[in-house]
């Protein structure tokens, strides 16, 4: 069934005649190649993050609710919920092994120590274990051999920064994949302690926050190698990723991940919220700080590959790392010379960061002022190598250029208030890239990154992860938000010898089925 004749059948029934009108008041959708076919869309209450049981054709979905919901997907084109599992608190992530189903859940109060339910589904989730684990649990993953559940630990301060637990990861682990044994598992939480805090900070890792580096790393999202020794995770706050060494229960290493140098070719961005796409050079620095992260494996390598959202710490009432323009030239901070009058007022809108500096440091310059300012995220998609931490490519103003060229009138919108004024987020993060997923399809890989504020999804193939190549992006005005981004391979899918891509859309609450060719 198409798209839309699915959305149109399932929203009639709930809604009335609504959904006829916002089609007729919004345009699209827009695609740029044919790798993603739309299948079908299944209006949720959730629909931020799923996971896919290929025994049981089922998707498991999940999002800042005491609730896990069930989709069968045994046929791609009529996707059906079939029932709610309440749970007891707020659920920020859901991962499947075999017939297991786990889930990450907050307290009331972030910063509070959080719990992981584990659950076995035959005909219905039945509970086997309760775990309290760490501050702020974000993601949680199975390892591919069934033996632990990581969790990234965020560790997020309270509103007033009274409290700001340390993050870490926690791991708990069963002797064997046997279901029987997550009724009591062990714990162990990985921290950050017996790092060189020093070196990290000369080599550019981040410390936001009044009390200290060791409790400013917050843990975010979790990739793990196919064989399951290696985990990677994301510190978006702190502009790093953290190598796990999972069979040793620790944190190996943590790695910068530096900045886009807005004034090189190949890197411009539009900076300015005027009504109008420019995208230029500007002597600003784009901070990755990526949320969703995935790794893969090629030619004897491990690459990681990360979402560049960008982090502001700017919801808290004690403290904040964002500042203006002007703040940064009355303080001295800028080069009169590059940052003129002209140029100050042009950016006046940006949201900078005060954390980096010019008179301190490895950046510090002869005046102490800095001929460039730092913005939160790159609005791109970067791969790093997974054990050196080193460069590999970085989309640059890809995205920028694609969402301009085939969806201009939705060009850096901000789909989370769902009205479509272009440009509205140029000024600040742009389309935020906020989760990418990896998967094969016959000899190509994929990478698929999902655009929360643009809600596009964009399509690169990385078989050459050196040279990347832009394939495909899709953008549907009617879902808004891409969160969590799915690859279901072919020989684990339900439609025959046929790889798809689930995609939750947060904003508008809804789960959308993609064939992937």
């Amino acid at each position: 069934m198409n798209k839309f004749i699915t959305i149109c059948v399932s929203l009639l029934l709930c809604a009335g005649f609504s959904f006829a009108k916002m089609r007729a008041s919004l345009a699209g959708p827009f695609q740029m190649g044919g790798v993603l076919t739309p299948l079908a869309t299944v209006p949720m209450k959730t629909a931020e993050i799923s996971a896919f049981m290929p025994a049981k054709n089922k998707l498991f979905v999940v999002g800042d609710a005491r609730i896990v919901e069930v989709v069968d997907l045994s046929n791609p084109g009529l996707p059906k919920k079939l029932l709610e599992k309440d749970i007891p608190g707020n659920a920020s992530s859901v991962t499947v092994y075999g017939d297991l189903v786990a889930v990450s859940m907050l307290e009331d109060e972030d910063w509070k120590d959080g719990q992981v339910q584990v659950m076995r589904y035959t005909d219905s989730l039945e509970l086997l274990g309760l775990y309290k684990v760490c501050s702020q649990p974000d993601m949680i993953k199975f390892t591919p051999d069934g033996k632990n559940l990581l969790v990234a630990c965020e560790g997020s301060p309270s509103k007033d920064f009274s409290e700001d637990p340390e993050g870490g990861v926690a791991i708990l682990s069963v002797a064997k994949a046997d279901a029987e044994l997550w009724k009591e598992a062990e714990l162990t939480v990985a921290r950050f302690d017996n790092l060189d805090t020093a070196a990290l900070k000369a080599a550019g890792v981040r410390a936001p926050g009044t009390q200290g580096f060791v409790k400013s790393l917050e843990p975010e999202y979790i990739t793990v190698s196919d064989d399951s020794k290696l985990a990677w995770v994301s510190l978006q706050e702190n502009n790093a990723v953290a190598k796990v060494d999972v069979s040793a229960k620790k944190i190996a290493k943590v790695f910068p991940l530096g900045y886009v140098d807005h004034s090189k070719q190949g890197f411009a961005l539009d900076a300015v919220s005027d009504g109008q796409i420019d995208i230029k050079n500007y002597p600003l620095r784009g901070l990755r700080q990526p949320d969703g992260i995935a790794s893969f494996a090629a030619g004897g390598r491990h690459f990681v590959l990360t979402a560049n959202e960008g982090a502001p710490v700017n919801d808290y009432e004690a403290w904040t790392d964002v500042v203006t323009p002007a703040k940064l030239a009355e303080a001295g901070r800028l080069d009169g010379k590059v940052f003129t009058d002209a140029l100050l007022n042009e950016l006046k809108e940006l949201s900078v960061s005060g954390l980096e500096r010019c008179d301190v440091g490895s950046d510090r310059t002869k005046s102490g002022a800095c001929p460039y300012m730092y913005t939160f995220g790159s609005r791109s998609m970067s791969i790093f190598d997974g054990e050196s931490g080193k460069l590999v490519w970085d989309s640059g103003e890809l995205f920028e250029r694609a969402v301009a060229k085939y969806s201009p009138e939705y060009f850096n919108w901000n789909s989370k208030k769902n009205k479509p004024k272009m440009d509205k987020r140029s000024s600040d993060k742009g389309s935020e890239p906020e989760n990418v997923t990896v998967g094969e399809v016959g000899r190509r890989r994929y990478a698929f990154v999902g655009l929360e504020r643009t809600s596009g999804v964009v399509v690169l193939d990385i078989t050459e992860p050196v040279s990347p190549k832009l394939v495909d992006f899709y953008l549907d005005p009617l879902d808004r938000g891409p969160e969590g981004v799915l690859f279901i391979p072919a020989d684990q899918s339900p439609l025959a010898d046929q790889a798809l891509l689930v995609v939750g859309y947060e904003y508008s609450k809804t789960l959308t089925i993609y064939t992937v060719k």
